[in-house]
């Protein structure tokens, strides 16, 4: 699931700052290296372009400088020096998204999840726009959908239902329901189980529908209803993931 985040999407201010727009508003002499900064970064070339946002630094703190540098360094894989600088811009303007959401993709590519939920939460605070904001929901599901599976893993089910909910509250994101019907069934909720996987059906973008098939087929089995568990489990099969358990519970219900 790291890979669908990592950086979902950083806002890359900085190549949306123009070079008139620091003039405006910096300390003269940093404006040539910060604009000559976001010049280099436009090509890939980070390390000259984070040589140049020092450069700026040492004559203005100004908040875009930090998180240049800040953005640099991640796409160089320097994590720490990444959020050191994230924070310095955060703490020049508390109000700059920019700063919060991509702090909050690295500690997600750490496996600091509640660090990025932290983050991007402070984003939905202090953004005005509404894409950015419904990127940053997707970001929240994806990040306590992660939570969830440490939590299921140690069999803390209640607290997996909880960061599962917390994460389709944000998004409809179909592997955060796929997570809730295979926790229900395994909790003896079947209604609920029955449920979430309609809906990780309905919002299918990422997974087959063998899981939610076999959850349902499960779950219907449970309730006595044999007939729509023979039907739901039949499709089951057709996915290799499904297949073996697919085939084990309709021969236990023959």
């Amino acid at each position: 699931m790291k890979k669908v985040l990592y950086i979902f999407f950083s806002l890359l201010f900085v190549l949306a700052i123009t070079g008139v727009a620091a003039a405006q508003t910096m300390k003269k002499e940093a404006v040539q290296p910060f604009n000559d900064g976001l010049e280099k970064a436009k090509k890939g070339d980070y390390k000259d372009a984070l040589a140049d946002f020092e450069k700026a630094l040492q004559f203005d703190q100004d908040y875009r400088i930090y998180y240049q540098i800040g953005f640099a360094q991640m796409k160089l894989n320097n994590l720490d020096e990444a959020i050191k600088n994230y924070k310095s811009a955060i703490k020049a303007d508390p109000k700059f998204d920019g700063a919060y959401n991509d702090l909050g993709n690295v500690y997600y590519s750490q496996g600091k999840y509640q660090d990025a939920i932290d983050n991007f939460e402070k984003v939905l605070e202090t953004s005005k726009n509404d894409t950015v904001k419904s990127t940053v929901k997707f970001n929240l599901s994806l990040s306590y959908t992660a939570l969830a599976t440490a939590a299921e893993k140690d069999k803390a089910y209640k607290k997996a239902i909880g960061y599962l909910s917390k994460a389709v509250s944000y998004n409809d994101y179909d592997f955060a329901y796929l997570a809730l019907a295979r926790i229900y069934v395994q909790t003896s909720q079947y209604d609920r189980a029955i449920q979430a996987a309609e809906k990780a059906l309905k919002y299918k973008k990422n997974i087959k529908d063998g899981g939610p098939n076999y959850y349902i087929g499960v779950a219907y089995s449970q309730k006595g209803d044999l007939k729509k568990a023979k039907e739901y489990l039949t499709k089951a099969k057709d996915d290799p993931v499904y297949k073996s358990a697919a085939e084990t519970v309709l021969k236990a219900i023959k």
